[in-house]
């Protein structure tokens, strides 16, 4: 009997520790490789990392050169207060000079007064020749060279001819801590420490965090335009792959105490993971569009300002079309910020409502009078048909007013390339209050339709995806403001021919 025992015992065992083993080996296996995800999603936001440092040294200096390289005379007047004036907000350059490649000399240099340079560095022709060609195909590079502590920087003028070249020498050191040092603060925050070392000199020129840490684990990329400059970068808390094995370790000691318990925190960790990815995709889409989309205003206003202030323009009528345009530019700035703001308050459940009683139809023409001045620089046809009745509702009067601005908004952003019209109604409907923004724009795909409320969602496919610009948080602000007046917000929407869009309050009784 005991024999029986023992060997249905032994088999009991056998039977439920193969397929439990298999399981074991297989979930192993799985978390091996979710292990490897995490850490390249570790690695690849390092990556990010250090190729913005390298991004911001490139947007200085192609700045530094866009001021400079601008189609006037040498020794001009305007040319000496460009150039001083970016000696003085910038103490890392110590000469500007442009020289002559053909008759091989100098037409323009200014350097710092406690500069003793007086030697013009000129690359050899191989590199001069790159330079043509690059300029040739639309693209003005920059040739650097260590020079000491300094670095200089060459590259044909592109508004002077092309047997023109240009030369800028820095401060090596200053500018990493002058004008890359705060990106390298705002990056590094408390979770990284960064270093940035000279290679050549076995020198640390700057360094945020610990610097006398081993930095055997760290990821590092060599400057674009800095040569024999590397920026290093590790985890404060941890290395990655002690992070990495940390998870493992946890989730083990989960699989080890209860299957099913394990079973079913892998596939929450797998739902929650996926969630979040998609949530950070959503997230660094976000600030890229809205990046370049305040790029083009900033670019914009920075241009005519500039121009101004040069005094370039020759008539009154140019020099108030200019400020029209800073005008217009900075208010598509401030409805960019209050859009944010008001969406960070929503998240936070910190947005407040003041409801009165508003009447509606003076409310929609009042936005149609601000809002005015933008649909005729679109080339915007706008009609009004509104409810003879002026419908009197309670609500907040400036939720209402960012509703229909939104709406508007994307009526003009997705409209068609010529011919736009939208058109703003009233109606009462079955004890419901409804304000109708209709378009004959591209219209929204039905597959789309319903995501389209959702924050961040943007359509990534087909003519949406070419005009969309925005920040995806515009619709997701009016479904939220709708929910808290307990109405709704509608779309109907056929493709190539338009949309319409209805928000709907209640009437109270």
């Amino acid at each position: 009997m005991r024999r029986f025992i023992f060997r249905i015992t032994i088999f009991l065992i056998v039977i439920i520790s193969l397929p439990i083993s298999f399981l074991v080996i297989r979930q192993l296996s799985d978390l091996t490789q979710n292990e490897k995800i995490v850490k390249g999603v570790f690695e690849k936001q390092i990556e990010t990392i250090l190729y913005s440092l390298n991004q911001s040294s490139e947007n200085i200096i192609t700045l530094w050169i866009s001021r400079i390289d601008i189609p006037i005379e040498y020794n001009s007047v305007q040319q000496d207060k460009i150039v001083n004036f970016l000696f003085e907000n910038n103490q890392t350059i110590h000469k500007v000079e442009f020289y002559d490649l053909h008759q091989h000399k100098t037409l323009f240099k200014r350097q710092r007064s406690d500069s003793t340079d007086s030697i013009t560095e000129i690359p050899d022709k191989q590199k001069i020749e790159d330079l043509r060609r690059f300029l040739d195909e639309g693209y003005q590079r920059v040739e650097s060279k260590k020079s000491g502590e300094f670095t200089i920087l060459n590259f044909i003028s592109k508004n002077r001819g092309k047997d023109v070249l240009g030369i800028i020498k820095i401060h090596t050191k200053t500018f990493i801590e002058q004008n890359l040092g705060p990106n390298i603060q705002q990056v590094a925050q408390q979770e990284f420490n960064i270093k940035v070392v000279d290679i050549n000199e076995n020198l640390d020129l700057y360094s945020v965090g610990i610097v006398d840490k081993n930095f055997a684990d760290s990821h590092s990329q060599s400057s674009w335009y800095l040569p024999g400059i590397e920026f290093s970068i590790q985890l404060r808390s941890a290395t990655i792959d002690s992070l990495v094995r940390e998870r493992s370790k946890r989730e083990n000691y989960i699989f080890a105490g209860v299957l099913l318990i394990v079973f079913l925190g892998i596939l929450f960790i797998i739902i929650s993971i996926r969630k979040e990815i998609l949530l950070s995709e959503m997230k660094s889409e976000f600030v890229s569009n809205v990046s370049h989309e305040i790029r083009t205003p900033l670019a914009l206003i920075s241009l005519y300002a500039e121009t101004l202030l040069l005094k370039r323009v020759k008539t009154e009528e140019k020099e108030t079309e200019y400020l029209s345009v800073i005008q217009l530019e900075s208010n598509r700035l401030s409805e960019m910020v209050t859009r944010i703001l008001s969406f960070s308050k929503m998240e936070k459940n910190k947005r407040t409502y003041h409801c009165s009683e508003i009447d509606l139809n003076d409310l929609i023409e009042e936005v149609i009078y601000s809002y005015s001045p933008h649909l005729k620089a679109m080339n915007v046809e706008y009609k009004l048909d509104l409810e003879q009745k002026n419908p009197i509702f309670s609500a907040d009067r400036e939720a209402v007013n960012e509703c229909l601005i939104n709406l508007l908004d994307n009526a003009v952003k997705y409209g068609r390339d010529s011919g736009k019209m939208v058109t703003v109604r009233t109606l009462l409907k079955n004890e419901k209050i409804l304000i109708e923004v209709e378009d004959n724009g591209i219209g929204i795909a039905k597959n789309h339709q319903r995501h389209i409320f959702e924050k961040f969602y943007r359509v990534t496919k087909g003519n949406l995806a070419t005009k969309a610009k925005g920040s995806g948080l515009g619709l997701n602000i009016v479904k939220q403001i709708m929910e808290y007046h307990r109405g709704d917000v509608k779309v109907k929407s056929i493709l190539g021919e338009g949309s319409c869009f209805s928000l709907i309050f209640p009437v109270k009784k």
